[in-house]
Parts: C-alpha cells; structure tokens; sequence
C-alpha cells in the first residue's frame, strides 16, 4: 500500500467534508502532502493518534475550531418526509432507501453519521441521533475486546467501497445523460418531415413564454428559500463542507434570478386572436362574478350607500361589458 492508501485506511470514511477536503481520500492526500492530521472532526482523538504511529510524528490535539463529532446516525421522521429525494441525492454512501414522492428511510448500519443529508432537506424532517450501541462505530475509543479494532476497520473500508461504488455509479448515469441529451439535440429526418407537413399546426401551437416565466419564478422561489434554510441550519462560520454548499446554493439562486430576469425582458409572443366568445367573454363572466360577490359581501355588512355605489358601478359595467361581447359574436 501507498502512503496515501495506509493514511487513507485510517480516516472514518465519513467522507463529510469537515477537514476541509471533499472526502477521506483528497484529505489523506494533502496529509501525505505535509497537511495537519488534526483536522477530522468524526475520526477524533483516536485517528489522530493512529496518524501520528504511521507518520512518527508527535501527537496533536484536535483542532477546536472544526468543533466535534460524535458517533452518531440520520433518522428521518418518515411521517414528515415528502418523498424529494434530495437526502438520497446528499448521502455518500446510498445508506438512504426510497423514491420521488414515496417515503425514505436510513439504513442505519450503512450510515456513516456525516450528516450531509440535513441540510438539502426542504421539510427539516431528518435529524442526527446517537449511534444505537448494537451499532459497530467507525471510529470511538481504544477496542475494548479483541476484534472491536478489527472490526471498525473493517466498517471503514466497507464504506469506502460504498462510497467508491456510487462514485462510479454517477459517473455511469451522467455519461448516459450526455449521451441521451446529444441524441435528442440531433434533428431526424422525421423530425423535418413532420415539420414540412405541418407548418400550420406549428404555428398554432403556444409559445410557452407564459409557462416558462412561471416554471422560472417558482425556480426561483425555491433557490431562495433552500439557500435561506441552509444559511440558519449552518454554524458560525460554516465547515468547508458546508461553504461549498452555501457556494454551490448561492450560483444556483444566481442563476434563476439571471433566468427570471431574461424571460422578463424578452418578447412575448402575441396570443392567438380568438373568438369574443371564447377567452374575452369568459373572462368578463369571471369580472362579474367577482364584483356581484364583492358588492353582496359589501350590503351583508351594511355598508353606507356611499361606499356600496362604487360596487354598483362595477357590477354595471361588466354587465355592459358582457351584453356588447355577446352583441359582437353575434
């Protein structure tokens, strides 16, 4: 084994991002390269003792400033959860089981306690709760029994492979999207058939400005609230770990503002002429509607006249408005 493999096999695998590195792995590279080895908060005193035996350096006390972290585990209310898939999406190690809109739950001995699932969490429905003590911990105190150290290590690299595994996973699954989204920007020649034969049907279509500025305000929206979220569920300053998530937060709510803002700015499209009595005289029986029930909840509540003729007004011009739409269609 390399230096970096040995160092590797002493880190808890959390891969949580408290040392400042993305992963176990980047962290024991930089501690190959001269880096502290007192910056895993999970790993504990005890990793930093290991890491001093293999490096024959002298032993330092944890760093105060990344705080603690005790062996802990996820638990979601199952409850609560609205089935996002945004937790599943967060864990390193696939120790999340469910699917969009159905509910989750954590494998509880595949977890590794890094607790990057909190936070993505729209309903705040997960919650870090002490490791169960049927539980083998990654790390925590020298082995008591013969094996315990055996079989900590032996957690660890089953959750490195676990992680390694999801690693090549996603990187299969987005290669297959390339793939897919090259084929589909790729017009066929049934595609240009289809559009020869119908120019008129294209044409009728609706431009979809309308839906697009919706679907991008609600984007918005979003963005805004998870970035919201994340800033007050964070400590004072925030992890790398979660800087980088603040970071990644912030260019997405950036982006859908730029988004929003361009739809705004662009032309719409004109809306088809339609017929008087379709959307036009539609809309005025909706105006109707509107101001008879507002004018009935006014003399409900005996309103003085003059605040009821403004009411009257209205009633009677979208009654005018309604006889000369149907006038014109007629």
């Amino acid at each position: 084994m390399s230096l970096i493999q040995q160092i590797d096999a002493l880190l808890p695998q959390t891969q949580c991002g408290k040392c400042g590195h993305p992963g176990c792995k980047p962290y024991a590279k930089g501690i190959a390269q001269g880096e502290a080895i007192n910056k895993c908060p999970p790993g504990g005193e005890e990793t930093v003792r290991a890491l001093a035996q293999l490096l024959r350096v002298p032993v330092i006390e944890l760093d105060p400033e990344r705080g603690s972290a005790p062996a802990q585990v996820a638990y979601i209310r199952e409850a609560e959860c609205i089935g996002c898939t945004k937790c599943i999406q967060a864990c390193p190690v696939d120790a999340i089981l469910g699917a969009a809109k159905l509910m989750h739950s954590v494998i509880v001995d595949e977890c590794t306690g890094c607790d990057l699932c909190v936070a993505p969490c729209p309903v705040d429905c997960i919650e870090m709760r002490p490791l169960p003590a049927n539980v083998i911990p990654v790390v925590g105190g020298l082995a008591q029994q013969a094996g315990e150290f055996e079989a900590r290590a032996n957690k660890r690299q089953h959750a490195r492979w676990r992680y390694e595994q999801r690693e090549t996973r996603l990187a299969r699954e987005e290669t297959t999207r390339q793939a897919a989204r090259a084929a589909r920007s790729q017009p066929t020649v049934a595609a240009h058939s289809r559009a020869e034969a119908e120019p008129q049907t294209h044409a009728l279509r609706p431009s979809g400005h309308e839906a697009a500025l919706k679907q991008a305000k609600i984007t918005l929206a979003m963005a805004r609230a998870q970035l919201h979220k994340s800033l007050k569920a964070f400590g004072h300053p925030p992890t790398a770990q979660q800087q980088a998530q603040l970071n990644q937060l912030g260019q997405q709510f950036e982006l859908a503002e730029q988004a929003l803002a361009t739809l705004e700015k662009s032309p719409q499209p004109p809306a088809p002429k339609t017929h008087p009595q379709g959307s036009d005289l539609k809309r005025a029986k909706i105006q109707l509607a509107l101001r008879r029930a507002e004018l009935k909840k006014s003399i409900n509540l005996d309103l003085p006249t003059q605040e009821l003729a403004p009411l009257k007004e209205a009633v009677d011009r979208a009654e005018k408005l309604i006889a000369s739409l149907t006038d014109a269609s007629s």
